[in-house]
């Protein structure tokens, strides 16, 4: 929490502020938005603090009417005003308590108070406009986009039977070696087996004869 030129929590003026307007005590509200506003010269002081002023202002006005309405007799109408503007200040006192709790409990967290209708009005009187929620825009889809369907899958793919996965941290077996097929060795004829088989001359005979 930010403390102001005297050591106090700035937070603490508008609580005050708006504990008076609880309490219906005006001219401590005024002292305390005062001291906030000439004083510690914050701007998030002062606007809390003159909206706390403001809604006191409306409470002792309303708290007030009914002795100046009393001021002006005239018959079988003055009971009546005086009625009604006692039943206006306890709607109007009950509305300003309720806006004065929880503006205490914004103010606290040193956020703005967000008093209905005075908000904007003490932004206002420092020459300031509120600002406005930013509103995340909308995405429209495009006109000439296509839908993407759902895929779906080919029917072989559908017959298939899904092989289960192997558990997690377990590893695949490796696979056994397959056998090496070796080619049989060709028999080659040896040079005998090819030559014919020569008889054995006999002596006298010529080979030309034979």
């Amino acid at each position: 929490m930010r403390k102001g030129k005297f050591g106090i929590v700035l937070c603490f003026y508008p609580i005050a502020a708006f504990a008076a307007v609880i309490l219906n005590s005006p001219l401590i509200c005024a002292a305390l938005t005062a001291v906030a506003v000439f004083l510690e010269k914050d701007d998030w002081t002062g606007r809390q603090t003159v909206q706390a002023w403001m809604a006191s202002a409306v409470v002792y006005f309303v708290s007030h009417m009914a002795a100046w309405l009393d001021m002006i007799y005239i018959p079988y109408i003055s009971g009546f005003l005086s009625l009604v503007s006692s039943v206006i200040f306890v709607l109007i006192y009950i509305a300003a308590i309720i806006f004065s709790v929880l503006s205490i409990i914004r103010v606290r967290k040193d956020e703005e108070a967000n008093f209905p209708l005075l908000s904007e009005l003490a932004y206002r009187i420092y020459g300031q406009r509120k600002p406005k929620p930013v509103v995340p825009p909308m995405q429209y889809p495009s006109p000439y986009s296509m839908p993407q369907m759902p895929q779906q899958p080919s029917p072989a793919a559908a017959q298939a039977p899904q092989q289960p996965y192997p558990p997690q941290g377990a590893y695949p077996a490796s696979p056994a070696p397959a056998p090496q097929y070796t080619p049989p060795m060709a028999v080659q004829p040896s040079y005998e087996a090819q030559q014919p088989l020569q008889q054995p001359q006999e002596p006298g005979q010529d080979s030309s004869n034979s």
